[in-house]
């Protein structure tokens, strides 16, 4: 059964103007909220709330009984070889940054015609590596996207990593929702430096048991 979110509501919050290393710009930053949860719909490049210091949008939940660990073990296990990126959560004890390398591994995309860097970054409040609520279970949310293999030139292509980790469970054996709630994160096809932008919106939901 895929998880409820009639209750997933957008929350009004004020950005606060920061300076990163490194950082893509957004016109969609928010707050999505579940029951007593929160969490803004894209990571960052550091630890500073800000619409231009974004790194990629929300696009999956895993819910009912995941934690950061058990979610990386469907893919390739935790990667050394990734920068860190920011999410900033509230399980409804009080915001809090997590930071996550990853998971990373090297595939076949169907949808660029070629071989890529496939890299999900998951986040939840460590210890102890999960949010819960009575809606979702025990879940963790997770950006995605794919790297040009070898080199990295270029970053990028969301919806079509969103859709190839979600395959991948599928073919694991994992419920799949593909495209199962709104999180208001749209970002149309266009290039931001090495940055390149492609989402419909849409996250996933994986359910693990």
């Amino acid at each position: 059964m895929a998880p409820r979110h009639l209750l997933l509501v957008l929350a009004i919050v004020t950005l606060a103007i920061a300076t990163a290393t490194w950082e893509a710009t957004t016109s969609n930053l928010t707050v999505l909220a579940i029951a007593e949860d929160m969490f803004y719909n894209y990571d960052f490049a550091s630890q500073s709330v800000s619409s231009s210091n974004v790194d990629w949008p929300v696009c999956l939940v895993f819910y009912g009984n995941a934690d950061v660990n058990k979610v990386k073990g469907i893919y390739w296990g935790a990667t050394i070889l990734a920068n860190p990126m920011y999410a900033y959560l509230n399980d409804g004890a009080g915001w809090v940054w997590d930071p996550d390398r990853g998971t990373k591994g090297v595939v076949y995309s169907s949808y660029l015609g070629g071989y890529v860097y496939l890299h999900m970054r998951v986040y939840a409040p460590n210890p102890p590596d999960y949010m819960s609520n009575t809606y979702w279970g025990r879940y963790v949310v997770a950006t995605a996207h794919y790297d040009q293999f070898p080199l990295e030139s270029w970053s990028g292509y969301t919806e079509y990593a969103e859709r190839h980790l979600a395959s991948i469970a599928s073919a694991k054996g994992y419920a799949t929702f593909v495209d199962w709630a709104y999180f208001y994160n749209p970002e149309p096809y266009r290039a931001e430096g090495s940055h390149i932008w492609l989402n419909d919106g849409y996250a996933t939901a994986v359910y693990v048991p």
